[in-house]
């Protein structure tokens, strides 16, 4: 077993579990849509947070292949997995029916989502740029998808229900394009 292996073990079984969370939360949803209105900000939150938490799995798999196993990088990627599976729960409420709809939820919980994947995301490119003693990737990180920062911090600032519909809608256009332009690996 390398270190990476290792590491990743670890890593890995953290955000298949925040994955799990957040599929589970839509099964649970779903149940309940006789009682609690769907609407289109929390589905579309949890399928953003799918799609990035799988960008962000591929990204360390292939951006921390350098990795030592040491306290430092190992925490740091634990609290990385950590905001991750947090955010991945408060996508869906545990009872949709305490709720009078999903939009209501949402309005709420929304700033906890986003907070945690700019933490989150910010983390990796950290402990990316420190594992490989490269900080110009760091910076080609952010600005190689400046939208999706923008539209992150945006949404983190203004709570109107239009801004947050067009930064679900540039961040799923965004996850979408990265899907299909890194369908095969370089």
């Amino acid at each position: 077993m390398t270190p990476f292996d290792f590491f990743f073990s670890l890593f890995g079984l953290i955000l298949g579990l925040a994955i799990a969370v957040l599929i589970g939360g839509l099964c649970d949803v779903l149940r309940e849509r006789e009682r609690t209105p769907i609407g289109w900000l929390t589905p579309m939150l949890g399928l953003f947070l799918l799609l990035d938490l799988t960008t962000l799995w591929v990204n360390a798999w292939t951006g921390l292949r350098t990795i030592q196993v040491a306290y430092g990088p190992f925490m740091a990627a634990m609290g990385v997995a950590g905001v991750y599976f947090f955010a991945a729960s408060m996508v869906f409420p545990k009872t949709a029916s305490d709720w009078p709809s999903l939009d209501d939820y949402y309005a709420k919980h929304y700033r906890l989502v986003i907070g945690g994947v700019l933490i989150a995301n910010l983390g990796l490119a950290v402990i990316d740029a420190v594992s490989n003693r490269d900080w110009h990737r760091m910076i080609a990180a952010f600005t190689g998808s400046l939208s999706w920062w923008v539209a992150l911090v945006t949404m983190m600032i203004f709570s109107q229900r239009r801004v947050q519909l067009v930064g679900l809608l540039v961040l799923l256009i965004a996850a979408g394009y990265a899907t299909t332009m890194f369908w095969t690996p370089r």
